[in-house]
């Protein structure tokens, strides 16, 4: 028996294998996470504690690149500064108050979405105060004669009794103007000299108040205080 012959068609089926890649997100950490800094002009303080380097790590990107920039806690600018490698360098104090906190951003430079953070922590009083200007006069109590005195016997009393030169100690300031003044009975001049009045007095005894106050700046100012007297002679009735 003849069976008839069959054409075979090879049937070649191709297969195509697709790999997927799974790649990591890339995560940033920043180190330390938070810090104390003095201020930059803080008194007495070692200048390497006036700043921090902070240090960044990058996960699963092809380098370990950071940026870095400072901001404080609403998002603005802040108040330090850091360069590329991560140091950050604290402000001076000026009006910032003590406990001030800002935030340091590292971002990733194969990604800008990731970033991390860190909180700095101002601290300090900041520099030493600007010495305060102070004038003093001497001396601070006196006791005079009048010049006269009706029913009196002032004439016998020295007239260097019956005037007090005035001397003036300025302490802080470059000024040497002073103006002199006085509230009470007599005269003082431009350089500090008092000079009782001719007559006057009773019970109790008459007080005057000497002032002085550099001239450009009125805070700066000291009194003294003068007891005006009247002298009589033991023995003699006025």
């Amino acid at each position: 028996m003849n069976w008839p012959a069959y054409t075979q068609n090879q049937c070649c089926t191709t297969v195509a294998h697709h790999y997927r890649v799974c790649r990591h997100q890339i995560e940033v950490e920043v180190h330390p996470p938070s810090a104390e800094v003095y201020f930059a002009d803080e008194r007495y303080i070692d200048p390497i504690n006036t700043q921090i380097r902070f240090t960044a790590s990058v996960y699963n990107a092809i380098n370990n690149n950071a940026t870095w920039r400072v901001t404080n806690l609403d998002g603005g600018p802040g108040l330090g500064t850091i360069d590329h490698s991560g140091l950050y360098l604290a402000p001076q104090k000026g009006g910032i108050p003590l406990g001030h906190t800002e935030l340091v951003i590292a971002t990733a430079k194969s990604d800008p979405t990731r970033r991390a953070y860190a909180k700095v922590t101002l601290v300090g009083e900041g520099p030493e105060p600007e010495p305060v200007p102070k004038l003093e006069i001497y001396p601070q109590f006196a006791q005079l004669y009048y010049q006269d005195g009706s029913g009196n016997h002032n004439q016998y009393i020295d007239p260097s009794n019956k005037n007090q030169q005035y001397r003036s100690l300025l302490r802080n300031t470059t000024s040497s103007d002073i103006t002199w003044g006085h509230i009470g009975a007599g005269t003082i001049d431009n350089n500090g000299l008092y000079t009782a009045p001719g007559s006057g007095g009773g019970i109790p005894p008459t007080t005057v108040r000497i002032t002085a106050q550099l001239t450009h700046d009125s805070s700066v100012k000291d009194e003294a205080r003068i007891i005006l007297l009247n002298y009589v002679w033991p023995g003699i009735a006025p």
